[in-house]
């Protein structure tokens, strides 16, 4: 077991600055000079709504909530002043002048010592629609909802328009500035001939000017601060801040520290922007476009890596605000690192060479040290990953227990899988991560990568059912047939496809019905400025304006539903110990007065997870089979398309009473299978051989990658010995096709002494699914799936 002084916790390294702005983050109910709550902001229209429940349903324990929610947000929202002939203008416009007032009255403050300005950045803001368009939008989506909670209530699936989860062209506004995007739509808007394409135009030069009116505010509080200021050096710190806020992110970045405040201004802007605080909006290879400014300045003599570490050090704790989201309705401000805005080190360059820097280095540094949860970070490895630098990783990985680097993702299957959906070879390596392991192309991609989520094995119960809800008896899907009567294998196979076939058809139909109703509604014009080619289509983000335009479907359950296909294959059609009908009846009853059968069933058939091509080719099979399902469809109105992952997030707990007992042995009630690991505790053969068998999935064909956790007890990485053969699997992993891991180093007792004794154990990190949690605030089911996962040993 681990001793408490073994946990990860905040490094001693910490110089005082920033320990200070650290500890203040932590001490939310202390605080009194800041929080970043939400303020909510309307038009003052008797039918305005502010909060907007769907933007939510990839969390749909949230929904619970969601009427009262929308209801406080418009009770509590402060109006704002419409300029004149607000009301003749265009909706997309309406929102670029609702977007310019609303940056004049956010709240404006400097924290003490801080060294980046930028502080509130939670904001619900109005969709400025007038009766009429409010009425229909507000129709649709009632419509819309109560279809997604019904699929959510049969455990079918999710789906929704979800904000963030993409990552802008951070780097366009450190080489042009807002002053220069304004300056091409303006030269865009000259040439524009339809009418929608110059609203949408105007709308997007009015937020560029808007950013301008919204850094001079922080400039003009930094002036105010430093003729307060006694202290000669916060003085001086305070006028440069100043001078930067004047100039960034309007105009291009000169320095490392005016390209770094300009990415927070330009990263805080998303979030008001979209009324979605932090949640998918990502960064992209932040080590690579920082790098030019970091590198000169280190060669000019104007900075030293001490001070470049505490200017990323001031930027990390920021991102950190987006739980006060929260913070008055959950312990520990509600922290599940849920947010996700990541950032993404090393890699493979364009040139299809080894990217890792300096810079590179020094971030890994900072991940270590500052310990907290957000920025999220992304390592990139591929087969040239200098080793001194793979061997730094997995030092942290060891110190870090379950923390940072919170994941790995590997570019050799990563990108093949990303020209297959459609990119170019060079964009393909030069791909960003987005949210928890999510894979797309960086500054040019809508990639709404939690869009869709479906339950893998849910098809099962329809099968063994003809189609029906073994709880409530609904029909859901098409009736497949008497299960008995499936004279071979491969029956009982095709009609589980049909019947998942039809799950991806409801929750993508709808989705593309959500789709439409975003496009028509729900424009977000500053965040277009700074997404590849809306400017030059003249179409809005959401709207099919960028390059490329794809919505994720992720897949829950893949080793549930394989390790139960498997059972049957070999009990029902090949050993012929159970038939069809007794194992129909025990699924029924939950295996109540049929243990015997229940435990046949779990120990006498093949499971995924350890290197058994019986089981493992049958997940390769149903995996390929949806993956290339959904490539299929295309929304009609933003040309939308949809392509596969695996992000289990915390589904495989919430379906788990909404899926009927499966044929793996699993009890309605208990989790299913999480991200694309072995189903809990079922990987018997080392860690060698459960990554091989999640390899075998085929990932060539699932572009946005899969949340792959695996679990090691702490003695196996006692000493250098042990380090080195941890790289080593992660090298083998990156040659058998992996896209993502994640660990945990941690063992079983220390898990069970931290439920025990929750107040030792607060800082103690565990990697859940695509996100990192502090063990001690997880739900109970969570912490038992957790804990039943196979400890492996190296």
């Amino acid at each position: 077991m681990l001793k408490e002084t073994e946990i990860w916790s905040p490094s001693k390294k910490l110089s005082p600055r920033i320990k200070r702005l650290r500890d203040e983050y932590w001490n939310f109910e202390k605080r009194d000079y800041f929080r970043n709550e939400a303020i909510s902001y309307t038009t003052g229209t008797p039918w305005d709504t502010t909060w907007i429940q769907h933007n939510f349903a990839s969390a749909p324990e949230l929904l619970v909530y969601g009427n009262a929610v929308e209801d406080s947000f418009n009770a509590m929202a402060v109006r704002v002043d419409l300029p004149e002939g607000f009301w003749d203008e265009p909706q997309i416009v309406r929102q670029a002048l609702f977007f310019q007032n609303v940056l004049k009255l956010i709240p404006v403050q400097i924290l003490e010592g801080d060294l980046i300005a930028g502080a509130h950045f939670a904001v619900a803001q109005s969709l400025c629609l007038n009766q009429a368009e409010a009425a229909d939008w507000k129709a649709r989506d009632a419509g819309y909802m109560k279809r997604m909670k019904r699929f959510i209530d049969l455990g079918i699936g999710t789906t929704g328009p979800i904000p963030g989860h993409l990552v802008p062209d951070y780097p366009k506004p450190l080489r042009i500035g807002f002053k220069g995007i304004k300056e091409e739509a303006e030269k865009e808007l000259k040439r524009a001939v339809e009418q929608e394409k110059k609203d949408f135009l105007r709308a997007v030069i009015i937020c560029c000017e808007a950013v301008k009116e919204f850094t001079h505010r922080y400039a003009e509080e930094a002036r105010k601060l430093a003729e307060a200021e006694s202290d000669a050096k916060r003085k001086g710190e305070l006028l440069e801040m100043a001078r930067i806020c004047d100039k960034v992110p309007w105009n291009p970045a000169g320095s490392f520290w005016e390209a770094v405040q300009g990415v927070w201004f330009t990263h805080m802007l998303c979030n008001i922007a979209e009324s979605y605080i932090g949640a998918g909006l990502s960064h992209g290879r932040f080590d690579q476009y920082m790098f030019p400014y970091y590198d000169k300045d280190i060669k000019e003599g104007k900075l030293t890596r001490d001070q470049a570490k505490g200017i990323l050090e001031c930027f990390w704790v920021k991102h950190n605000y987006a739980y006060d989201y929260f913070g008055l309705h959950l312990g520990r401000q509600g922290i599940t690192s849920g947010y996700g805005q990541l950032m993404t080190i090393s890699g493979l360059g364009p040139d299809g060479k080894d990217a890792t820097n300096d810079l590179s280095w020094l971030l890994v540094d900072v991940i270590e040290e500052m310990n907290l949860l957000e920025p999220k970070t992304n390592i990139r490895i591929h087969k040239d990953t200098p080793d001194d630098f793979l061997m730094r990783l997995v030092e942290s990985i060891n110190r870090c227990k379950g923390g940072s680097p919170s994941l790995l993702n590997f570019d050799s299957i990563c990108v093949k899988a990303l020209e297959w959906e459609g990119l170019s070879h060079e964009e393909a390596l030069d791909y960003g991560v987005v949210g928890c392991l999510e894979n797309t192309s960086q500054g040019n991609d809508r990639s709404g990568t939690v869009d869709v989520n479906v339950n893998l094995a849910k098809p099962i119960e329809l099968v063994l059912n003809n189609g029906k809800d073994v709880l409530t008896g609904e029909q859901i899907g098409p009736e497949t047939g008497d299960p008995a009567s499936f004279k071979t294998f491969d029956e009982f196979l095709n009609a589980y496809k049909i019947q998942l076939k039809n799950c991806l058809r409801l929750l993508i139909e709808l989705n593309m019905d959500f789709d439409t109703l975003r496009a028509t509604y729900e424009g977000v014009p500053y965040l277009s400025a700074i997404v590849g080619d809306c400017i030059k289509k003249g179409k809005d983000v959401n709207a099919g304006g960028p390059k490329y335009n794809f919505t994720t479907v992720e897949g829950v359950g893949i080793a549930t539903a394989t390790d139960s296909l498997a059972a049957v294959k070999k009990l029902v059609y090949e050993d012929k110990k159970i038939t069809m009908q007794e194992l129909a009846q025990a699924i029924k009853t939950d295996f109540i007065g049929n243990e015997k059968l229940r435990q046949m069933l779990i120990n006498d058939a093949p499971k995924f997870g350890n290197d058994d091509d019986y089981v493992d080719l049958i997940g390769r099979d149903i995996s390929r089979f949806w993956s290339e399902e959904v490539f299929k469809y295309q929304a009609p109105v933003s040309g939308r398309r949809f392509r596969a992952g695996y992000l289990s997030w915390n589904y495989f707990i919430d379906w788990a009473p909404k899926t009927a007992s499966t044929p793996d042995g699993r009890v309605r009630g208990t989790y299913l299978s999480n991200g694309v690991q072995p189903v809990q505790g079922r990987d018997k053969s080392g860690p060698t051989a459960s990554l091989k068998s999640v390899a075998k999935l085929g990932f060539d064909v699932t572009p946005n990658g899969a949340s792959c956790v695996i679990q090691l007890s702490p003695s196996s990485l006692r000493d250098k010995e042990h380090l080195k053969k941890l790289a080593s699997l992660l090298r083998a992993f990156d040659i058998l096709g992996g896209t993502a891991l994640m660990t945990n180093v941690i063992d079983s007792a220390t898990l069970r002494e931290a439920q025990k004794n929750p107040e030792k154990y607060l800082n103690l990190l565990v990697r859940v699914t695509g996100y990192s949690a502090y063990f001690v605030t997880l739900g109970k089911a969570i912490q038992e799936e957790i804990i039943a996962r196979t400890e492996h040993a190296m």
